[in-house]
């Protein structure tokens, strides 16, 4: 299987990243400029502001949190030019996941819903890693 496969859910993750730094950066400008927040805001990003604000934030440094251990397995198992159509099912199944976890956080944001999708990658990646480790000790 031709390694460059595995790196398409990647690619289509990154790029919900970078659209929540536009997003932030869009909402951010205009909450500043109708005086919603003040400069002082984003010396340490303390103080008060929207939730809506707040909830984007949260959103994007969630990127950085659980995504980190797909980004990993996706660098180490397309180094290993050993990819199988289940690291492919994994890896679009995560990015699914992800895709829904964060639409729900930015609409309505109702926890149980986001908690089952955050709860449905964390499973996909630690399934994912287990098929990992048995694809290496009988490689």
């Amino acid at each position: 299987m031709n390694p460059m496969q595995i790196i398409y859910p990647a690619t289509i993750l990154m790029l919900l990243t970078f659209f929540l730094y536009f997003k932030n950066y869009l909402d951010n400008k205009k909450a500043f400029k109708s005086n919603i927040l003040k400069s002082d805001y984003f010396r340490a990003y303390q103080g008060e502001s929207p939730e809506y604000i707040e909830v984007l934030r949260q959103t994007l440094k969630n990127q950085f949190e659980l995504p980190i251990l797909f980004y990993f397995i996706v660098s180490i198992t397309f180094n290993s030019n050993n990819i199988t159509i289940l690291d492919l099912i994994f890896g679009w199944l995560f990015v699914i996941s992800r895709y829904i976890h964060c639409y729900i956080r930015l609409t309505s944001n109702y926890i149980p819903y986001r908690a089952f999708f955050f709860k449905i990658g964390l499973i996909l990646l630690i399934f994912w890693w287990i098929y990992f480790f048995i694809k290496c000790f009988n490689y």
